[in-house]
């Protein structure tokens, strides 16, 4: 661990063992990523509010009135159960707050549109719309019906989370979940370290609590999106991208088994 921030970290209230740094992490190249073999497993998708004790649901999108969102968070099985068995790995008391996972066409598509609008209001000197939609692919992916190349999030293998302590708080990210500035990168923190800057004490609060999130979902089998510290993939194609090839994606698209919901 950095020595200037292991003696200070020592000071505050969160010490937990998954406290080193986060190495550097390969950045996303979507033009590779979509390109990536999968080959469909076949899993269901299941409700991720059914393990309270260790998961709390929280779906972000549904609270915020999204069209098309559900009031409960999906994940392919082996997804889900990774994310139960890593939660063991929390201090005492703590557990994962799962902000939102399997995401239908339609949400997909109206965080897009609305994530463009934003792209473009703050770069109004951009006139080509295809360099607008790449920068916009740095905070959502583009949405698709394409088997070969669908989005992380609807193929149930992409899951957005953070961590509540025992008291039910959430722990100090740095920046809400969907904020667009480069603090959501998950090394933005590190990154200021090996700069020479200095961390303020609550800076050093949120390096901790992102290294706990990042070492605990990476042992449990997960990669992180580099731009955003919430996002961790299984067995999309987001996954087999970081694991450098080594593996196939084995989620495409899928949608729930709804008897009276189409989605």
């Amino acid at each position: 661990m950095n020595t200037k921030i292991e003696n200070e970290s020592k000071e505050s209230s969160l010490y937990h063992p998954y406290e080193h740094p986060i190495s550097q992490l390969k950045k996303q190249d979507w033009t590779t990523i979509r390109s990536m073999t999968i080959e469909e497993c076949g899993e269901p998708l299941v409700p991720m509010n059914t393990m309270p004790e260790v998961l709390i649901n929280h779906p972000e999108y549904y609270i915020q009135g999204l069209k098309g969102s559900l009031p409960v968070c999906y994940a392919r099985l082996s997804a889900f159960k990774k994310i139960v068995k890593a939660a063991e790995l929390l201090p005492k008391g703590y557990k994962f707050v799962v902000l939102d996972a399997w995401r239908p066409i339609e949400v997909q598509q109206s965080l897009f549109d609305a994530f463009k609008t934003i792209v473009r209001e703050r770069h109004p000197e951009i006139e080509d719309e295809n360099e607008i939609t790449e920068m916009t692919t740095q905070f959502v992916a583009l949405p698709s019906i394409d088997d070969k190349k669908p989005s992380p999030h609807n193929t149930g293998g992409a899951v957005d989370l953070t961590i509540a302590d025992e008291n039910g708080v959430w722990l100090d990210m740095g920046t809400y979940f969907d904020e667009m500035t480069d603090r959501t990168v998950t090394r933005y923190y590190e990154e200021k370290l090996e700069s020479g800057d200095h961390l303020s004490e609550r800076e050093i609060g949120i390096s901790k609590n992102r290294r706990l999130l990042y070492h605990i979902m990476i042992k449990a089998g997960f990669t992180n999106y580099t731009d955003e510290w919430w996002h961790y993939d299984f067995g999309d194609q987001l996954w087999a991208y970081h694991n450098d090839g080594k593996v196939k994606a084995i989620y495409s698209r899928v949608t729930p088994t709804f008897a009276w919901y189409n989605i």
